[in-house]
């Protein structure tokens, strides 16, 4: 039997990917050694060189199959730990506390928050009001636009995701247990936690880029719903007591998303190869609904699409 030696030198590197990955999660891999790992980088781009030299000769099958497996592993390894070292900023000193800055909504408002290299944290308060509490090892002051019906927070400057000169940043932002418009979060380089209980949100639409995201929306009313994570995991909780609509992009990286109790959940995978799992195994069909989705109270239909990495439905041990 001929071998298509292109389709077994993708899944190799495909393999090598989710099997890091599948490593660090279950804790067979250390994450502080593997950073020691990937300084080692250039082997990959020699394994490549060997394999490219020797396809026309005996070792060209072995050969490929190592520079496959490389760029794999070295790939696998920057999106388990890409994130966390972002995150860390080059852990350059202390961050330093900044004026609280606050404001009232009369209505439903626009939100749209950026935020750069550091830590965010989105929850929600009784009440019409918005607060940040920000702290930056550089003494960066965020860029706020607030109004009677719209508020935006960005990083102070144009090139604050620069690691020499943004500084390590922590945002704890408040918003109203009420109707908003729509809430954009876009983060990089960052590790973020959103709980929005009590929120009653037209469009939530959520970004992560080299960045741990965690959105647990349980709590809120959601009517449209967006999400693109590239090179890094995005953790998303849907909201219990609404009907939701979305798009959700994996463009390296990592997707879960949860079901609470009640809530029947629809999937079309429009990615290839398939990389969708529920509960800890493949589904290799474009489409799959919950068992309990015809009889479900409320309906979750969501589109995903994946070029590089995993999509979790409903994980052991749940969203993280």
């Amino acid at each position: 039997m001929r071998v298509n030696r292109r389709f077994l030198f993708s899944g190799v590197f495909l393999v090598a990917v989710g099997g890091v990955l599948v490593a660090v999660d279950l804790g067979a891999i250390d994450p502080a050694n593997l950073e020691q790992v990937l300084l080692l980088w250039p082997v990959a781009v020699l394994a490549i060189g060997v394999g490219i030299v020797s396809r026309r000769t005996q070792l060209g099958l072995p050969a490929g199959m190592v520079a496959a497996a490389a760029p794999g592993l070295l790939l696998g390894g920057a999106l388990a730990v890409g994130p966390r070292l972002a995150a860390d900023c080059g852990g350059r000193g202390d961050v330093a506390s900044l004026p609280i800055q606050q404001g009232t909504f009369d209505g439903p408002a626009d939100v749209s928050i950026s935020s750069g290299c550091g830590s965010l944290t989105i929850s929600t308060a009784s009440g019409n009001g918005w607060q940040l509490q920000a702290a930056n090892s550089s003494g960066k002051v965020p860029t706020v636009h607030g109004s009677s019906r719209s508020l935006s927070i960005e990083p102070a400057g144009e090139d604050e995701y620069n690691f020499l000169t943004g500084g390590r940043q922590t945002w704890d932002v408040s918003l109203p247990a009420g109707d908003i418009d729509s809430l954009s979060i876009e983060v990089a380089t960052s590790r973020s936690r959103v709980a929005l209980p009590g929120a009653r949100l037209g469009r939530l639409a959520l970004t992560a880029n080299a960045s741990e995201m965690t959105v647990d929306a349980s709590g809120a009313s959601v009517a449209s719903l967006s999400g693109t994570v590239n090179l890094g995991q995005l953790s998303l909780t849907l909201p219990a007591n609404s009907d939701v609509v979305g798009s959700l992009r994996v463009g390296g990286g990592r997707l879960e998303v949860c079901t609470p109790p009640g809530v029947g959940l629809r999937i079309t995978d429009t990615g290839f190869p398939r990389q969708l799992e529920v509960a800890g195994l493949d589904v290799g069909a474009s489409e799959w609904q919950s068992p309990d989705y015809a009889s479900a109270t409320h309906h979750a239909d969501l589109t995903v699409h994946t070029t590089v990495g995993e999509v979790q439905i409903n994980p052991i041990g749940g969203c993280r």
